[in-house]
């Protein structure tokens, strides 16, 4: 499940990093490391808040001329 994991946020660190050098945003300092802790807080503060979450996944997309993160939930007890 955690390479699984590890996988899902190297897609979204590559969509992410493409989306920034499109938008001709710096990328120095900008590593999978730090973009992967960060998911794993953002999800980690969601799964806290929320009992009936299963899940977070997240979307890139584009605000104000930026790469950015959307994060949305995945409700239910599994499948």
């Amino acid at each position: 499940d955690s390479e699984d994991r590890i996988r899902y946020y190297r897609e979204i660190f590559d969509e992410f990093l493409q989306v920034k050098i499109a938008c001709g945003e710096n990328t120095d300092g900008f590593t999978f490391d730090k973009f992967a802790k960060k998911l794993q807080k953002n999800t980690q503060d969601i799964l806290e808040k929320h009992t009936d979450v299963r899940d977070v996944q997240f979307t890139v997309y584009v605000k104000d001329g930026k790469a950015a993160l959307k994060a949305k939930v995945i409700r239910g007890t599994g499948a």
